[in-house]
């Protein structure tokens, strides 16, 4: 049994941490509250700009739209978004498994893929790997706003239309609750017909055109208005996608913390049981021997 010195001495030490532990927890709720309320308010406007969209597409021959065609050149880029910082539990593990995961289906060899990394964790963990960079955003404000994700936004829509990139994926934890973070991967480019809800086949293109018909004079024509809202389309995707993966990072330092918290509180109960335990034993012997001395003269 430890000495009731060195007991109390973990005693004050795991108080310590727990004190620390707490007030994490108590800055990361605060920082997950507002994280998810800026992607809530963004939602709405993103879901009308898709419908939008949506209505002048089928107006529109889409094959005509570089970032709807195909690039048969060019590699393929995954864009990695990650957190800057630690402390988040299982949250990078998650990540990085659902990114292998990912690779093993797409079956391409190192010199097809380039990388785009958000976020420290991210970065750190592709100097492992042999795959090569070819961007990092990390260290962005912790409060995101719409213009500090345009440099990451036109980086992928030029490298698109510029023919350099074949394909474009956003991998990121998707914020569920505050318990539940899930890895999500996102076809940024080219843009698929289902991203906004449209038929797959012209038949289907033409038989929606006629059940919903909008009373709508478009000036300039349909194809123009679509070629220069879908620049801005992707920029919100990005952003959302930018602030789910904030809202989720918080959450889970929250949750993370706070487990820190509560075994801490659980160390320092059993600590506290064994330093009386101790001090108790300390007790009783310095008792028997006052008696033992006691006995001992009497005689």
């Amino acid at each position: 049994m430890l000495g009731t010195r060195s007991i109390k001495r973990r005693i004050k030490t795991t108080q310590s941490i727990r004190q620390i532990t707490k007030a994490m927890e108590m800055v990361s709720a605060s920082k997950m509250r507002r994280a998810q309320l800026s992607a809530l308010r963004s939602k709405p406007y993103a879901k009308k700009l898709q419908e939008i969209l949506r209505r002048l597409a089928i107006h529109t021959d889409l094959t005509q739209l570089p970032l709807f065609a195909v690039n048969r050149k060019g590699k393929t880029v995954i864009v990695l978004v990650s957190s800057d910082r630690g402390l988040t539990g299982g949250l990078a593990t998650t990540l990085f498994r659902g990114l292998e995961d990912f690779l093993s289906q797409l079956k391409l060899t190192d010199d097809q893929l380039d990388f785009i990394v958000v976020g420290k964790k991210s970065r750190d963990y592709l100097k492992k790997t042999a795959y090569s960079v070819l961007a990092d955003f990390s260290d962005l404000p912790d409060r995101l706003t719409f213009e500090e994700t345009l440099p990451l936004s036109k980086l992928l829509v030029d490298g698109y239309q510029e023919r350099r990139f074949k394909k474009i994926y956003l991998i990121h934890m998707d914020f569920v609750s505050t318990l539940i973070q899930r890895v999500s991967i996102n076809q940024l480019l080219p843009i698929l017909l289902e991203t906004l809800s449209l038929p797959a086949t012209p038949q289907e293109m033409i038989e929606l055109d006629v059940t919903a018909r909008y009373e709508y004079i478009f000036e300039p024509n349909p194809q123009e208005l679509l070629a220069g809202l879908v620049p801005y389309y992707l920029e919100i995707q990005v952003y959302q996608i930018l602030l789910d993966a904030r809202a989720s990072e918080h959450s889970a330092r929250m949750v993370a913390m706070k487990n820190a918290s509560d075994n801490a509180s659980d160390i320092i109960y059993d600590l506290t049981l064994e330093y009386n335990k101790s001090r108790q034993a300390a007790i009783t012997n310095e008792l028997l021997d006052i008696v033992t001395a006691t006995a001992t003269s009497k005689s």
